[in-house]
């Protein structure tokens, strides 16, 4: 069977109701998932940043995340560039890094995503 990844951006009105392997959602989003990945900038949430500032922003990675092929990525903070879009950058982040992109190369996608 198919592992379906759910990814919803700050903005979201309405989820389909499926269950879904992962799913990378604001912290109010209502959804059925294995792996429910929150992002937002609360203390509480899966993804989050740390530290912002001109020169760049400290992910914070709260909470282990399995990504979609079983690999364990273990809590860390994670240098990012400066984000114009700090929610919309962190659900990106939640996404890439639970489809299995290294934390190490998160600061040039989310650049390049970040304009």
């Amino acid at each position: 069977m198919p592992q379906k990844m759910l990814v919803v951006m700050p903005e979201y009105d309405e989820l389909p109701e499926e269950v879904y392997r992962t799913a990378v959602v604001p912290p109010t989003a209502s959804v059925t998932a294995r792996q429910i990945i929150t992002y937002g900038l609360g203390t509480q949430n899966t993804v989050t940043l740390s530290s912002r500032s001109q020169e760049g922003c400290m992910l914070a990675l709260q909470r282990d995340i399995i990504t979609l092929d079983g690999t364990r990525v273990e809590r860390q903070e994670i240098p990012l560039p400066p984000l114009k879009q700090p929610e919309r950058s962190l659900a990106v982040a939640g996404a890439l890094l639970a489809a299995g992109c290294p934390p190490d190369g998160l600061y040039d996608t989310i650049a390049a995503v970040n304009g």
